[in-house]
């Protein structure tokens, strides 16, 4: 079949680093090729390759053959249509999806087969060795006995780095008749924070349907309610052993640190490639594994990238300010001590164009992650 050998003969050239498209690749005799595998490659594992060539050409680079590989031999993940056909290349059949031109697929189509590899490339570190500690570092982790007891709780995403950090200084939270310090802020980033945290757990909604989910049920969600955590300290520990936090450099002076630790800076854009690889990645790992994993590996290299965290849209901004409102009255009516101003609870104005994640974004934070892997593969001959 003439379409399958002009396929065979275009999958071959992208593998060398090729950037043509498939509508523009030769349909005579100079455009034909040998198959390279038992089967074609997808529409989707063609385009995510084509795409990748192109990145690295800008970058003065060539993709290499084991990653180009890898691109064409990946599964597609996530639910939704399966592997894609090559118009031109295969017949359509009475059952499934059309054969496709790979130039008009979505980039979330591209991101499905891009968050499997890498997925693999996370699970990779499954099972490293933790770094050996320093006779310093082992010595600042011994719990300082004079330091009064404190937790700190709050959205899980800023809570955990904080504690982490604390625990390295010898500050270990616990301890008898502890105080609770409650992290807090401005409701619009704690919501983001709580679509992070549910990112790295268990993948979960897009920040958008988040948003929508939790609006329609007319109330924040559990990992964002700061005053239902409140309420839990307050009756596991008396209400007067709550501190609600919203300066957090007070909190350091009072635990006698220099700052507290925070979490990755991540935008949108990343949070959400970590929520797409999360789910293959739960098919490889034990999922207790899972989070740890992605904030060893994928968290540290997206650190910093991704753009600003993601903002309520429009739509919902009444309801945030509504849930702001009563946070602030639930949280000042009981009475708990505060460190800095509760009022910076309520949210403040929002950007006039909301931050949202954007497919084509998101990709490219995947394609670089695909040409400088974080578990570079090794090296094939032609």
């Amino acid at each position: 079949m003439d379409g399958q050998r002009r396929a065979w003969g275009w999958a071959a050239a992208l593998r060398d680093g090729a950037t043509t498209p498939w509508m523009d690749w030769p349909a005579d005799s100079s455009g034909e090729g040998a198959p390279l595998s038992t089967s074609l490659p997808g529409a989707q594992q063609l385009a995510l390759l084509r795409r990748l060539n192109e990145v690295a050409q800008a970058a003065g680079r060539t993709v290499p053959l084991a990653t180009a590989d890898r691109v064409l031999a990946a599964g597609v993940s996530g639910r939704g249509r399966g592997e894609l056909a090559l118009v031109g290349a295969a017949e359509a059949g009475r059952f499934g999806a059309p054969p496709v031109d790979p130039a008009a697929l979505s980039d979330d189509e591209l991101l499905r087969v891009a968050a499997g590899l890498i997925a693999d490339d996370v699970a990779a570190h499954d099972g490293d060795p933790e770094p050996d500690r320093s006779l310093l570092e082992r010595a600042r982790q011994l719990r300082r006995p004079w330091v009064a007891s404190f937790l700190v709780l709050g959205v899980q995403w800023r809570a955990e780095p904080a504690r982490a950090g604390l625990v390295a200084h010898g500050h270990r939270p616990g301890g008898r008749r502890p105080t609770a310090y409650l992290l807090a802020d401005d409701l619009g980033t704690v919501l983001a924070h709580a679509w992070a945290a549910r990112a790295f757990d268990q993948g979960g909604p897009t920040w958008s349907d988040f948003v929508r989910n939790s609006a329609s049920f007319g109330h924040l969600p559990p990992r964002a309610d700061l005053p239902r955590m409140a309420r839990s300290a307050a009756h596991k520990y008396g209400a007067g052993r709550v501190v609600v936090v919203l300066d957090p450099s007070v909190l350091a002076t009072l635990l006698g640190v220099r700052s507290l630790q925070g979490p990755p800076q991540l935008g949108a854009h990343a949070i959400d490639l970590v929520r797409r690889v999360g789910e293959p990645l739960g098919l490889l790992v034990d999922a207790a594994r899972r989070p740890e994993l992605l904030r060893s590996t994928l968290a540290a290299r997206l650190d910093g990238h991704g753009g600003p965290l993601p903002s309520v849209p429009p739509r919902w901004q009444s309801w945030l300010s509504s849930q702001a409102e009563r946070t602030h009255h639930e949280l000042a009516a009981a009475g708990y001590p505060v460190l800095g101003d509760l009022d910076l609870l309520l949210a403040g104005s929002l950007p006039s164009e909301p931050v949202v994640p954007v497919d084509a974004e998101v990709l490219d934070l995947a394609l670089g992650l695909l040409l400088d892997p974080i578990d570079p593969p090794k090296e094939t001959t032609a």
